[in-house]
């Protein structure tokens, strides 16, 4: 298409509260502002806590284009537990000199109409394992909370291999979570990978509060078939090069389905377990039946790092790649990522 002939477009801007999961479990998530369906790609996003702009503990990925011919771009700001349940206001800023579009949305806890579980009700909900997991083990940890309790006194929790009723002998009760008055606790259990592609599981829950059993299943979702991701490496943008100190850099996964997806960064055989941010899989706009998600993942080195010539690796690992996966890597002097290697698992067999 030819870019002149395609209109400006003003952008569209949604906010996204973070993941009470990880608020409750790890202490921080993050508020995702999305800016969509925009042309041309220039935009300034900035971030305000209370009114105050702040730079810390945020990120803006790169303009990305879609089918449709327009943009779309992701910032984040990272929260802390205590700053979103003391009702801290976060402002997503973004400006489009093209169209002259200005707009400020606004998120904060009492803004997201979360409602409380219901005392004495209490709450059984089944998470599947993450690809991670799954990659560097072999292993998938099937997780199960149960929330919502007034006491954590006399609960009991098992998973079985449903069908066999096989009862899975590898299961951690953690301890249990107080907040608000009341318990959350998490029971995961582990199985082979091969186990959780083919068979279902269920966690089943026993509690004095509960006049019987509380039964949960779990199960691969295996409606559509895997689609290969597509893996594209960016080098820092030239203002930070300019600034000769940090530089960032990109690696945009797109076209994979189903959503859960790994992503790590190494750089001389080591990972690089540091400065680094993944985004949550995005739904990707389609124009057929089926579905596909996005990511992006952000390593932040030294310039001198950059400079000296030291190479830099997305490793990227999905169900669709087998037992694979797809690595690029890049550096000042190739100046673009080499071409898409393939590594084997990195553990023995289950």
């Amino acid at each position: 298409m030819n870019e002149a002939a395609i209109k400006d477009a003003k952008p569209v801007v949604t906010m996204h509260a973070p993941v009470k999961e990880d608020l409750n479990w790890y202490g921080n998530s993050t508020v995702v502002c999305v800016i969509s369906d925009f042309y041309p790609e220039n935009i300034k996003v900035k971030w305000l806590k209370n009114q105050v702009e702040t730079t810390l503990n945020t990120l803006t990925d790169k303009a990305s284009l879609t089918a449709n011919q327009k943009y779309i771009v992701s910032s984040y700001i990272t929260v802390s537990k205590n700053d979103w349940n003391e009702n801290n206001v976060y402002s997503c800023v973004v400006d489009h000199p093209a169209t002259g579009f200005h707009e400020i949305k606004n998120l904060s806890k009492s803004e997201t109409c979360e409602i409380p579980p219901s005392s004495g009700v209490i709450q059984v909900t089944v998470v599947p394992p993450s690809y991670e997991t799954i990659y560097l083990d072999k292993k998938a940890k099937l997780t199960c909370i149960i929330s919502n309790m007034v006491t954590e006194d006399g609960l009991e929790v098992s998973w079985y291999e449903r069908e066999t009723r096989t009862k899975i002998k590898d299961i951690v009760v953690e301890n249990a979570v107080w907040q608000s008055g009341v318990y959350s606790v998490k029971a995961i259990a582990t199985v082979c990978a091969d186990d959780w592609l083919k068979n279902t599981f269920e966690c089943v829950v026993n509690h004095n509060e509960l006049a019987s059993p509380r039964k949960e299943i779990l199960a691969k979702d295996n409606g559509q078939e895997p689609m290969k991701p597509t893996v594209l490496l960016y080098p820092p943008h030239q203002d930070e090069l300019n600034r000769k100190e940090k530089v960032t850099l990109t690696c945009l996964v797109r076209g994979f389905f189903p959503k859960d997806i790994f992503v790590m960064w190494t750089s001389n055989d080591e990972v690089q377990d540091r400065n680094f941010m993944t985004t949550q899989p995005m739904e990707e706009p389609s124009y057929s039946s089926k579905k596909t998600y996005l990511i992006y993942s952000t390593l932040t080195v030294n310039f001198e790092d950059w400079s000296s010539g030291r190479s830099y690796t997305c490793l990227v690992a999905h169900e669709s790649l087998k037992q694979q996966a797809i690595q690029k890597s890049i550096d000042k002097t190739i100046g673009k990522p080499t071409n898409v290697n393939v590594s084997l698992f990195m553990s023995d067999t289950c």
